[in-house]
């Protein structure tokens, strides 16, 4: 019987909440100040803790500090009547699992145990394998032997080892915050592990329910990369979706308040949030899929607009922009040996527009987060308000939208893909076509 703590110095709280965790089958324990609250912890080890805020003696921050000083893997949920955004911030980057608002509503309690319980078993696995790898016994055949059974997981099958890839979700919690490219609104982004075979998905901060971030539930390409399921949206996907690409990450959560934080137009903060949050491999594989034959959209002759799929040893990119002097043909090419590769070379590059579209993506109701130091500004060929972090800085950006949307296969790609005076619109047709041809 899993067990439940809730700390908190509200009698109706505590009874609401043992009501409804006692009827689905938990053991709930009570304690009302941060001080029992730890010495219960210490005494219960339970599997899920409920901490308000607001506790006499020493606060619900300070006595989540303690908890996780013993235990930093303890999944705690955070309430509180009083609370903010900042608090909420601060409470997850402290480590956190979770922020719930009171009052509490049984639907938001239940789901916060159900998926607090699914994070520890992700928790547990990341040990188990820190011990496997600790005693070398990563062998293949034995790691195969070690699949867990996880509820509504992917299955996927697949005859040559070489093709496979171990499955990865991050260690921790993040939260990341800032604008929306296109909203203008603050928003943030936080992230959870899964187990192996959930996948990537976006939940709303306030929903119930999630996205899968698959091609499957597409909702706009014009100027970003939206989906959308049973009215959740998860907007400007692109920018987080390409780095999780490139560092293999396959198993992830991520709650959002409609769109994805835009920074400063380009990924490298995504990076370092990626990576802060620990990369670890899991305990199952993932097969790549692998072009086998050339698919061409579009004219591929000189000056045309196309898109290329063909085969290729490592997954690559090349992609050509060509627009009025002095900015003039500019090309880039990346072949992914290494996080690094993306990380250097191709995260830098930033979001641009131009004036003339200006008034268009307005009437739009786009980019009303477009900001002077997150958005490359163009006019007649000429960049108006920063200067390149690499002459050819639209191309590499081109590819890192391409790294994003092509992530939607839900699937790793051993490919070459080249590109010319196409989008987001381009992106999703090709990505349709592979599935189309490889997943059927």
């Amino acid at each position: 019987m899993d067990k439940i703590l809730i700390i908190d110095d509200e009698k109706n709280i505590q009874v609401s909440l043992a009501s409804i965790l006692e009827d689905e089958g938990f053991k709930v324990y009570f304690a009302s100040t941060g001080e029992e609250g730890y010495e219960k912890f210490l005494n219960l080890r339970p599997d899920i803790i409920f901490l308000d805020i607001w506790l006499p003696g020493i606060d619900g921050l300070e006595t989540l500090k303690k908890i996780l000083n013993v235990d930093k893997f303890q999944v705690i949920v955070m309430i509180s009547g009083h609370g903010n955004i900042t608090t909420a911030v601060q409470a997850v980057k402290e480590g956190a699992y979770d922020f719930l608002e009171k009052p509490l509503s049984l639907e938001k309690v239940l789901l916060a145990v159900k998926k607090g319980l699914a994070y520890k078993k992700v928790l547990d696995e990341n040990k188990r394998l820190r011990t496997i790898i600790s005693q070398n016994t990563d062998d293949l055949e034995e790691t195969k032997d070690l699949k867990r059974e996880n509820t509504g997981q992917i299955k996927f099958e697949v005859n040559d080892p070489e093709h496979l890839k171990k499955q990865k979700t991050v260690e921790r919690s993040n939260i990341f915050y800032g604008i929306g490219l296109h909203s203008g609104e603050k928003t943030g982004m936080s992230i959870s592990p899964l187990p192996v075979g959930k996948g990537i998905r976006f939940e709303n901060i306030s929903s119930s329910g999630y996205i899968p971030a698959r091609i499957e539930f597409i909702d706009r390409t014009n100027y970003a990369t939206s989906i959308m399921k049973d009215g959740l949206e998860a907007k400007t996907i692109e920018h987080i979706m390409a780095v999780l690409h490139a560092f293999g990450i396959t198993n992830l959560s991520i709650k959002i308040t409609k769109e994805v934080p835009i920074d400063d137009g380009s990924a490298t903060k995504f990076c370092k949030f990626i990576k802060d949050s620990g990369i670890v491999e899991q305990d199952d594989f993932i097969p790549e899929i692998v072009i086998t034959e050339p698919i061409i959209i579009g004219d591929e002759s000189e000056g045309g607009k196309f898109i290329k799929v063909e085969p290729a040893d490592v997954f690559t990119v090349k992609y050509t922009t060509v627009y009025p002097e002095p900015l003039g043909k500019r090309s880039h090419e990346i072949v992914l040996n290494s996080p690094d590769d993306f990380e250097n070379d191709i995260a830098p590059a930033r979001t641009y527009g131009f004036v003339s579209e200006f008034n268009k993506l307005s009437e739009l109701g786009l980019v009303e987060g477009g900001r002077l130091n997150n958005f490359i500004l163009i006019d007649d060929g000429k960049v108006l308000n920063t200067k390149l972090r690499f002459d050819n800085e639209m191309a590499r950006h081109k590819i890192l939208d391409i790294f994003g949307d092509f992530y939607l296969l839900g699937r790793p790609l051993r490919a070459k893909i080249t590109a010319q005076k196409t989008g987001h619109s381009e992106n999703a047709i090709m990505v349709n076509a592979i599935k189309e041809k490889y997943l059927s």
